[in-house]
């Protein structure tokens, strides 16, 4: 790695500029000062001994990069040059940037491991961005965008014919930009004879519109070309990211009118089910956005950029609540969004256009927007032509924000169907199950990201309906059946009641499921099973209820901490908590204390970035760090277990210390509240979450501390295989089902049954079908999964017999792999 020289005539200046540079190189890259003189009466100056010092110290086979402030630096920077070796001096390079923004910008390139000439022309070019925000109206050098806008002169050309069912959609096309920029490369992309485009672009490989079957021809090139070409072929091997299985065949619907409907309004039918009640016309139409001439053109862009943040902010939250409730599948709908939001070519083409013509960022954003809109619906492929409704949705989000309006949400106070012209997949999911009966829309198709979400949250939705929507007034009674598109008003009373009778019925048939998914799940020889949940607040405490859970076996709090300005008080906390025991009626609930950093993190507490997050301050650790904040989460959750069976569970424990300190801080925070005479259980039962490898092997020290162990797959397989489970290039291999982590998980099982402590599972696995069968071979007794999967896993269950299930899992030569492991399972 190239290692930086600082020289100032000033020490305090050149500590100043190292200690910005090592935040920006994230403390990878070696940076040495040579600052001032060593002289009390004249410290200004610079000396040539130091800067050879400094070299030498700062000296790696990469080379040395240094930099300088003004007039002798200069100087003496050549003449420590003559002080060195030949083979030392030939890699040392005086560089002209300036001092502290030259440095910043080397610091932060030199990290991802460049060359010299790389991070030369990053500290060449650092005054770039500032010259583009404070002289507009002046030439400004693009020497270096110019050459990297140029077209490569040669490359690697390769062709990638598409392989997945639904083509370069939305999903693949966010994935392939994630790949494209992990590489010190570029790459161009075309397909179909149109003009190539950038493939770190989500706006522009967004509608290249390519099918499956159709070719994709890249150019690739720069540093890392070999491997991003290696990466991308790997892309294509694993069908675009997608499983066809799940994806839903597009289909040219025709809206046939007959005596057949009589009267019906037609739409596609997206989510079936029936639905009978009050319609609720939701517009939310923006205000009208008005071309404006403005001076101050740095302020609109500064605007643009906070309103975009606080937009990928509030996707992000929404997108790891889809994760939670559904899938990471259903969830990577946002990654599109959260792309287009982050284009930096989408970002120049509105930056330049507002700059060079003074115009208000929300005009030309929205015309941005339309004409991307345009494009999508222009192509010849129905499932392409829905992502423009993404499009629309993720601009629209940005010109609320931007213009200061209100966010117009769906607030639902009564049972209905709701009504609109289009409906986004984070407005779906912002819906109040409780009152949302179905949905009707203008726009859309059945793989629409809206429509989507609808089957997957299970309300029958119809979508394309046009303008016969028109004809539906606001408040009246209709009825919907999602599974033939058919929409009856008011007009068509005897209908209705026919609809109603067979929405009884279809309630009836759920009552008799939900009452067999609260039975207890005994297998036929008459060994009981404990099935809990997986929850991160009170309305699925409320859900998981009505799904059969017998108890929350992971609470996580994190959700209560998120998405706000500060941490909840001590009081909002013991709200929460006893609300989730009143909804689980008096089923024991495991609370896991604050879960934080990683892939899960809060501004407002100020975590500091880090190399790696993951193996950094989270879960336990930070709260270990947080006294303050870890001593008032535990007083709530001890005040409510003086009145619920209340369980505390602390995360992303490592060492036996973290334990003991975590309980050492439970001992006082009762010992205050019984001085201050506040009621809690002393027989409250404490556990850990066993997803660290370590933990596996002081579970009989963890036994003399601890009451449970529960153990989460999801972070125990990440860490066994030392495989990032969000990183698409290593997915093959990370899967709960690798030999490795079943032999850790039976370890885990025999070790704490043997240390006599009650263990359980609470990651995904647990909630996994297919899996049920291995897990009870392998001992487990206790499930806690996610609301939906509850009722299928308690079936597999009672369909079992013990008896017959002597699954003894051994890594042999037969299922050494994780392909072996799925055949000898039958899969």
């Amino acid at each position: 790695m190239i290692g930086l020289v600082i020289v100032s005539h000033s020490k305090m200046l050149a500590e100043g500029v190292k200690e910005l540079a090592m935040q920006m190189g994230q403390n990878k890259v070696r940076i040495e000062v040579a600052g001032g003189l060593d002289d009390e009466n004249n410290p200004i100056g610079t000396d040539p001994m130091k800067i050879e010092e400094a070299i030498r110290a700062a000296y790696s086979e990469d080379g040395v990069l240094v930099l300088m402030d003004i007039g002798s630096a200069i100087m003496s920077a050549e003449i420590a040059l003559e002080f060195l070796e030949d083979d030392i001096r030939n890699k040392v390079v005086l560089c002209e940037a300036p001092l502290v923004e030259g440095t910043i910008a080397a610091a932060a390139q030199a990290m991802s491991g460049s060359d010299m000439k790389d991070v030369i022309a990053e500290a060449r070019n650092s005054l770039h961005a500032k010259n583009v925000l404070l002289q507009p109206e002046k030439e400004i050098d693009e020497t270096v965008s110019d050459e990297q806008n140029e077209l490569p002169v040669d490359g690697i050309n390769l062709q990638i014919i598409v392989p997945n069912k639904q083509g370069l959609h939305a999903r693949p096309a966010a994935k392939l930009i994630e790949i494209v920029n992990r590489f010190n490369a570029r790459a161009l992309v075309s397909a179909k004879g149109k003009k190539p485009v950038s493939a770190s672009s989500i706006s522009q490989v967004g509608t290249l519109g390519a099918k499956n079957g159709e070719v994709l021809d890249f150019v690739i090139f720069g540093k890392d070309a070999d491997e991003l070409e290696k990466a991308l072929i790997y892309f294509r091997d694993a069908n675009f990211g997608d499983d066809d299985k799940e994806i839903i065949e597009t289909t040219t619907k025709k809206i046939v009118k007959s005596e057949a409907l009589d009267g019906a309004i037609h739409g596609i039918a997206a989510s079936e089910g029936i639905a009978v009640g009050k319609s609720l016309w939701f517009k939310k139409e923006l205000p009208t956005i008005n071309k404006e001439n403005v001076e101050d053109t740095n302020h609109e862009i500064f605007l643009l950029h906070q309103s975009i943040d606080r937009v990928i902010q509030e996707l992000g939250v929404i997108q790891k609540k889809i994760t939670r409730e559904l899938t990471k599948e259903k969830a990577e709908i946002f990654d599109y969004h959260k792309l287009l939001l982050q284009d930096q070519d989408l970002l120049k083409e509105v930056e330049d256009t507002i700059r060079n013509e003074k115009i208000n960022a929300a005009y030309v954003w929205s015309s941005q927007i339309k004409k991307l809109e345009t494009e999508y619906l222009a192509m010849d492929s129905a499932y392409l032509q829905e992502r423009a409704a993404d499009v629309v949705e993720v601009g629209n989000k940005v010109l609320v924000e931007l213009l200061g309006v209100p966010k117009k949400k769906i607030v639902l106070t009564h049972a209905c169907i709701i009504v609109t012209d289009e409906l986004g997949p984070a407005e779906t999911m912002e819906l109040d199950l409780n009152l949302v009966q179905g949905i009707i829309t203008r726009t859309g198709g059945e793989t629409s990201h809206s429509a989507i979400l609808s089957r997957s949250l299970g309300i029958p939705a119809i979508v394309g309906v046009g303008e016969q929507i028109d004809k539906i007034m606001d408040g009246e009674e209709i009825a919907i059946d999602g599974s033939t598109g058919d929409i009856w008003t008011a007009n068509h009373p005897d209908v209705i009641a026919d609809l109603r009778k067979a929405k009884e019925v279809e309630q009836v048939k759920r009552q008799e499921s939900l009452a067999k998914a609260k039975a207890p799940a005994v297998t036929r020889d008459g060994k009981t099973f404990q099935i809990v949940a997986n929850v991160s607040g009170p309305k699925e405490a409320k859900i998981s209820f009505e799904n059969g859970a017998e108890g929350v076996g992971l609470y996580r709090t994190e959700f209560l901490f998120m998405n706000r300005e500060d941490a909840p008080s001590e009081e909002e906390q013991y709200q929460a908590y006893k609300t989730v025991c009143e909804n689980m009626k008096g089923y024991p609930v495991t609370i896991r204390t604050l879960d934080v950093g990683g892939d899960k993190p809060i501004p407002y507490l100020d975590i500091p970035a880090e190399n790696n997050p993951f193996l950094g301050l989270r879960g336990i650790r930070y709260c270990l760090q947080d006294t303050k904040l870890f001593k008032t989460q535990l007083r709530a959750i001890c005040r409510v277990s003086a009145e619920y069976d209340v369980r505390v569970m602390y995360p992303m424990v490592g060492v036996i210390e973290e334990v003991l300190s975590a309980n050492e801080l439970l001992r006082k925070v009762q010992t205050d509240l019984n001085k201050e005479g506040i009621a809690f259980s002393k027989k409250m039962k404490v556990g850990v979450m066993i997803e660290v490898p370590s933990t596996i092997f002081f579970i009989p020290q963890l036994a003399k501390e601890l009451d449970f162990l529960s153990i989460g797959t999801n972070d125990l397989t990440q860490y066994l295989l030392a495989l990032d489970r969000d990183n698409n290039s290593v997915a093959k291999y990370h899967s709960p089902f690798h030999p490795v982590v079943l032999e850790a998980i039976r370890e885990i099982i025999s070790r704490s049954k043997k240390a006599g402590i009650e263990v359980s599972m609470c990651g995904e696995l647990a909630g996994n079908a297919k899996a049920t069968n291995l897990l009870i071979g392998l001992g487990l007794e206790k499930f806690s999964m996610n609301s939906p999967a509850i009722p299928k896993v308690k079936e597999m269950i009672r369909a079992m017999n013990t008896s017959d299930n002597q699954t003894d899992f051994q890594i042999d030569s037969s299922i050494r792999t994780l392909e072996g492991l799925k055949k000898s399972l039958g899969e």
